[in-house]
């Protein structure tokens, strides 16, 4: 009788450590995130200003904040469409804006504002990206000295000439069916913008 106990004990005890180890397994699948790209399409809404001219009021002082140009530079090899507007392949600087209390992605030509989308999400981007993106090779002795000309010619010679480097910079271009998912990161914050394919 006492065999019998241990017996159904034992299996109980096996029995729930089987579901334990089931549940904890369960928390390590990774989970993916679906998104309803066609209701996040509809609900983004053009932009309702222009930039007189073309010109972005912040480059200038974006220009002389940093020691080179602070934007990213993006190829597109397809048309991209948003809303009205159709983006044709091209070479783009894009800058992140903020305006009437949203967030816009600014595509520029030669220094002048071609597009203004919005940006659908915002996140932080993780600590460590940038060093995973961009592993740095040991610099020869002819790149160490140039950096050191540069940053003390940026950053110590005299209170005007003081720059700040550049923010990094990341780009993410997405396949999602009938849309392009695109992820900006620059500097600290990643920004999502969403287009329909041609």
């Amino acid at each position: 009788m006492a065999i019998k106990k241990l017996k159904i004990t034992s299996l109980i005890l096996l029995f729930s450590l089987f579901l334990s180890i089931a549940s904890f397994a369960n928390e390590n699948i990774p989970k993916f995130e679906t998104k309803n790209y066609d209701e996040i399409y509809s609900q983004l809404e053009e932009a309702d200003f222009d930039y007189i001219f073309g010109l972005d009021p912040h480059q200038a002082d974006d220009y002389t904040k940093y020691m080179f140009s602070p934007y990213p530079l993006f190829r597109s090899g397809v048309n991209l469409i948003f809303k009205s507007k159709k983006i044709p392949p091209g070479y783009y600087l894009l800058t992140p804006r903020e305006k009437n209390g949203k967030t816009y992605v600014l595509f520029k030509e030669n220094g002048k504002v071609s597009y203004t989308i919005p940006v659908y999400e915002e996140d932080i981007v993780a600590e460590n990206f940038y060093e995973e993106k961009f592993p740095h090779p040991k610099p020869t002795f002819g790149q160490k000295i140039s950096k050191k000309t540069m940053d003390f010619i940026g950053t110590k010679w005299g209170h005007k000439n003081q720059r700040t480097p550049i923010p990094q910079a990341y780009i993410e271009f997405n396949d999602k069916g009938v849309y392009w998912d695109m992820i900006l990161y620059y500097g600290m914050k990643k920004y999502y913008l969403l287009f329909k394919k041609d």
